[in-house]
Parts: structure tokens; sequence; C-alpha cells
């Protein structure tokens, strides 16, 4: 890894996945406020009579909402996660196909990038297609 890329470029990438790491786990426990409050809302509502259906409805679309945004988030800090651990393996940086480096430019785009560009068009054509998340 050290021979692909410089000791700077890999410090930086390191310290933004690290600082991807937290700002997703707060993401995530502000999501699961959210749903906490959803669900007690829900609940203190059902509790009581004449609820308007619309409220009830904006509600559930909302809670759905949430559990898709949450589902992303995890899976980006899944990805965030493997990128780490490829820094402690000492493989960051290098495609998991080819097992050439990944241009520095895509990594500085998408730090928990696993392939190169070329990697993952191949494995979209051939219908290995694995999404690449992301929030932003």
């Amino acid at each position: 890894m050290a021979e692909h890329f410089s000791d700077e470029f890999l410090a930086q990438q390191r310290e933004k996945l690290e600082h991807e790491r937290l700002s997703l786990g707060g993401q995530l426990r502000e999501i699961d406020a959210e749903l906490v409050r959803l669900g007690q809302s829900q609940s203190d509502e059902g509790a009581g009579v004449g609820n308007h259906m619309a409220d009830e409805g904006n509600d559930a679309q909302e809670q759905d909402n949430d559990f898709g945004i949450r589902a992303n988030i995890e899976a980006v800090l899944t990805e965030v996660d493997h990128a780490l651990t490829k820094f402690d393996l000492g493989t960051y940086g290098i495609c998991e196909d080819t097992h050439v480096p990944i241009a520095e430019a895509r990594l500085e785009a998408l730090p928990y990038a696993r392939y190169t560009v070329a990697a993952q068009e191949k494995r979209e054509k051939s219908g290995a297609f694995r999404a690449i998340p992301s929030i932003r």
C-alpha cells in the first residue's frame, strides 16, 4: 500500500473515513431518536379517539422514510468500516477485483471505494453490480 500512495494522502483519507464514521454514528442516533418519537406519537395517538387519518398516514410515511434513510446510512457505515479495516490490513486503495491501485481522485471523492472505475463498470455490465452507497 505504502508504495502506491503518499503517507500524507493516506493520513488524509484515514482522517476522512474516521470523521465519516463519527458523523454517520451521530446520524443513526438522531434517526433512532426520531423513530422512537414517531413510535411514541403513534402509541399516544392510538390511545385516543378521533385521530385524523391524514396525521396517522403522515407519521407512518415519515417513519418509512426514516427507516429507508437509516438503512442507507448503515450501508455507508459498513463501507467506511470496511475501508478502515483495509487500512489495518495494508490494502487500502487497492481494487478488490484487479488488485491495482484505485485512482487518488476516486478515493478523494469516495474514500471507501472498493474498485477502480473500470472494475466497477465491468461489474455493472456483468450484473455483479454492487451499488456504492452514498448519502451525499
